[in-house]
């Protein structure tokens, strides 16, 4: 359904609109039935197409469903709770404009969930033919016509705040080629394991696995890197093993024969493992507060981040023998452990970069470093308000204020990686 629309980006030239291909789902999940029905009217008001309200489905409660008296395998804390489901079918001029609305539209709901005391609850999208016809109408409290909902939801749009420009690709951070040949990372893994297999005896499983023929399969020394990765935490998980396999990361980060690249990352993955409660904490901060659970780590996720911090000392030590790109992630590194000794470093490190995510990245980890979470909220709210951050990664005021900041600079740590090391594949290999 074409129409014509003045941009609200300061163009004076009507710009062409047609109906999304995605139309999305999105839930909330309430308190009360009350709550639910106020969250209700409030995303109508919003233009969402349909919305219904029913209690939230829990499969340990169906008798016809195979997890019946199973609340292990089920979500037993929402009994009693309620969902709102609802449809967004709006219209947008191009497909990025598209997935800006959709973030956008997330955080709105967000904030709407969070008013009447509840969370987002999940949500999906897929193509307008699958969505329409599938969509669950069982408890449907509002409908409204396709053309008043396109209305509606062009006003909406009308609100929101500008895409955030993608910053230009820059030149990976500076990071030297060896001079010399390096052995491969599964050979340096393993002698980090036999070395501390002498020093303390029995390794945990998962160290001691690098010393079997199962792990001659890998096909190359990236591959090895983010196998470590994956098997300390699991996509991003941290497990009961996690902490007790931290000593082989951070043994390997400071090999000798690993590249400064692999150095770089291998550091990232350390940051990764010590933030990782307090970032969970943040991004699950509606949810957890809305039910009563924790903002705290788990035991688990304690174990981590002091699995790091006894190992940090040493590899921040190293700071001035590393490159550009090994120093960067050393200041992650730093802000995961409060080493407030890092911080005039980091600073220094910052003069390099004026504007842009580096910069944003660097002023985040230098406050973090020095435990200050008064001028941690500072920075944190500067670089939010500078309308660098994408809507779907600004905090909820629910969530810590470390955790927040963590969550923010984990994305601009990473960005970093995948150029860095594309770069040391394309270089030559050493004569």
């Amino acid at each position: 359904m074409p129409n014509e629309l003045t941009s609200r980006h300061g163009v004076d030239e009507p710009i062409s609109w047609s109906a999304s291909e995605m139309v999305v789902h999105y839930s909330v999940a309430a308190p009360s039935e009350a709550d639910a029905r106020s969250v209700a009217s409030e995303l109508t008001r919003r233009g969402h197409r349909w919305v219904t309200v029913r209690p939230v489905y829990l499969p340990h409660l169906d008798p016809g469903n195979r997890l019946f008296g199973k609340p292990e395998f089920s979500r037993p804390e929402l009994e009693g709770w309620w969902s709102v489901d609802s449809l967004v079918d709006e219209e947008a001029p191009d497909r990025a404009s598209e997935f800006h609305q959709h973030d956008c539209e997330k955080a709105a709901v967000e904030a709407v969930g969070r008013a009447h005391g509840g969370f987002w609850n999940g949500g999906s999208q897929a193509n307008r033919e699958t969505k329409l016809s599938g969509f669950d109408r069982r408890g449907l409290v509002h409908e409204l016509d396709q053309k008043h909902a396109h209305r509606m939801r062009r006003d909406m749009v009308s609100s929101f705040p500008p895409p955030v420009e993608e910053p230009a690709p820059a030149t990976p951070l500076r990071c030297a080629t060896p001079g010399r040949p390096l052995p491969p990372v599964l050979e340096c893994v393993r002698q980090v394991a036999r070395d501390q297999e002498a020093r303390q005896g029995k390794l945990p499983d998962g160290t001691a696995w690098w010393l079997t023929a199962e792990a001659d399969g890998f096909s190359g020394d990236r591959e090895v890197v983010f196998e470590l990765a994956d098997s300390v935490m699991h996509q991003g998980t941290c497990y009961p093993h996690t902490a007790e396999e931290i000593p082989l990361l951070a043994g390997l980060a400071c090999h000798e024969g690993i590249r400064p690249a692999h150095r770089a990352v291998l550091t990232t993955f350390l940051f990764e493992a010590a933030t990782i409660g307090q970032r969970l904490a943040a991004s699950g901060a509606d949810r957890r507060v809305a039910l009563g659970l924790p903002l705290e780590e788990t035991v688990d996720e304690l174990a981590a981040r002091r699995a790091v911090e006894a190992a940090a000392p040493y590899l921040l030590g190293r700071w001035d023998g590393e490159d550009e790109a090994v120093r960067f992630t050393l200041a992650a590194l730093a802000a995961a452990t409060r080493h407030s000794a890092s911080s005039t470093r980091i600073r220094h490190l910052a003069e390099r970069w004026t504007t842009g995510p580096r910069r944003d990245a660097l002023r985040l980890a230098a406050v973090l470093a020095e435990a200050d979470d008064a001028e941690v909220a500072t920075v944190l709210r500067d670089i939010v308000e500078s309308g660098a951050v994408p809507p779907r990664r600004v905090p909820s005021p629910l969530a810590p204020t470390r955790g927040a900041a963590l969550n923010l600079l984990k994305p601009l740590v990473e960005r970093e990686m995948p150029p860095l090391l594309s770069h040391e594949a394309a270089l030559p290999a050493p004569p």
